[in-house]
């Protein structure tokens, strides 16, 4: 392993330590003049999430179930909808594309009690949601990759008479994928967001629920512990990806 890999690895968790340390020993909380009730330590959240980790498993379910749904369904809505953009005219395919992308402008705060009025399902409200917030980012990003062939790598596959399913495999795909990957990775935190907005705006489950619920009960440990679930599962989703995307395309990662 090279002297650079291991510091990119060492360093995050040098300062991470440093800073559960400090934090641990209070020194936020004087410096900033936080009391313990608001910001707890890490040791009162550690045993929040122990003594109600049932609770937690439950809610955690509940979340990513709707997560995990909303995530697939607006990555596969925004694909697709970039591929058909591929078979119109340009100058039809910008103004369509731009009235879809116009969607990530919607503010969730918004979105989601009118998405409450037409579901009555609490999962499928939350991952209609998600759709909604998701797929115009895969659209973007897709179409982006898609259409990035240079001049002279068209020329070449139509002088070798390429069909339209070879240009696309050999050609937009391979140059779309670290575009779908990125999207993909950002779009976990979108999911995350767009769930517990919904969870605390209307629903009886899930982590947001969770969080609501604690703090109506003045118990920020467990609000902070549900909190902590959904930071390490961005973290988790976010680097499971990437990983995931080495694997797959490779190429995206070599350095010029």
């Amino acid at each position: 392993m090279s002297a650079a890999r291991i510091r990119s690895v060492v360093a995050p968790g040098a300062f991470l330590v440093v800073f559960f340390t400090l934090w641990q020993v209070s020194f936020f909380n004087a410096v900033f003049a936080l009391p313990e009730y608001a910001v707890p330590l890490p040791d009162q959240i550690a045993e929040a999430m122990m003594e109600t980790r049932g609770d937690l498993g439950v809610a955690f379910v509940e979340t990513f179930r709707a997560v995990g749904a909303g995530w697939a369904l607006g990555n596969l809505l925004g694909f697709a909808l970039a591929l058909a953009l591929l078979f119109l005219p340009p100058r039809v395919a910008g103004p369509v594309g731009g009235f879809f992308a116009a969607f990530q402008s919607l503010p969730i705060i918004a979105l989601a009690p009118l998405v409450a009025l037409w579901i009555d399902s609490h999962t499928w409200f939350k991952a209609t949601t998600v759709v909604i917030m998701v797929f115009p980012q895969m659209l973007v990003y897709a179409f982006r990759g898609l259409t990035g062939i240079q001049p002279a790598a068209m020329d070449l596959a139509r002088s070798c008479d390429a069909s339209w399913s070879q240009v696309f495999r050999f050609f937009r795909l391979p140059l779309a994928l670290p575009h779908v990957f990125t999207s993909l990775r950002y779009s976990v935190v979108l999911a995350l967001i767009g769930t517990v907005v919904c969870e605390i705006l209307r629903s009886a489950d899930g982590l947001g629920y969770h969080i609501h619920d604690a703090l109506q009960r003045f118990d920020a440990p467990g609000a902070w512990g549900a909190v902590a679930i959904l930071g390490l599962s961005g973290v988790t989703g976010y680097a499971s990806l990437l990983l995931f995307e080495r694997l797959v395309a490779p190429w995206a990662f070599k350095r010029g």
